[in-house]
């Protein structure tokens, strides 16, 4: 009987071990929380914040930005090649998508407003890597969890 009820209970552990291995940490940067994709690791300066793993290098801004518009002239200006732009809607928030390429490295930048706030997440990878679908996105998994903090 011992035996039963110590084995129900290291198995009832090992249950609870596993469920909260699953769930990300989550952070908060300045009026903001969201949870850190598992892998990630996370460097703050100010109001820029930079996240990141052996795979990808992301940076997210929070606060006032210039239109998309006036932003991507900025980029071309600076000698960013402008590969495409969608605009969509994930998780509430109505997102613009520009991807760049400059030094073999490209970056997707989504520019969005969630929860009264308004967010730049930027996506560098290299550019022979291909842009991770949705599930797969740590960004799009940022902005699923994103919270506004009082």
């Amino acid at each position: 009987m011992k035996f039963k009820s110590l084995f129900m209970l290291g198995l009832l552990l090992l249950t609870l071990y596993s469920i909260s291995a699953i769930y990300a940490d989550t952070y908060v940067v300045g009026n903001s929380s969201f949870s850190l994709p598992d892998g990630y690791a996370l460097s703050e300066k100010g109001n820029q914040t930079v996240i990141f793993n052996d795979e990808y290098v992301l940076t997210m801004y929070e606060g006032p930005i210039l239109t998309p518009d006036v932003a991507k002239n900025n980029r071309i200006k600076k000698g960013y090649r402008f590969l495409g732009e969608r605009d969509y809607e994930f998780d509430g928030a109505e997102i613009n998508q520009q991807n760049y390429n400059k030094d073999g490295v490209n970056s997707c930048v989504y520019t969005f407003k969630k929860n009264g706030q308004t967010y730049i997440i930027t996506l560098n990878l290299f550019e022979d890597q291909i842009i991770p679908e949705y599930g797969e996105n740590p960004v799009t998994q940022i902005i699923d969890t994103l919270e506004t903090v009082s």
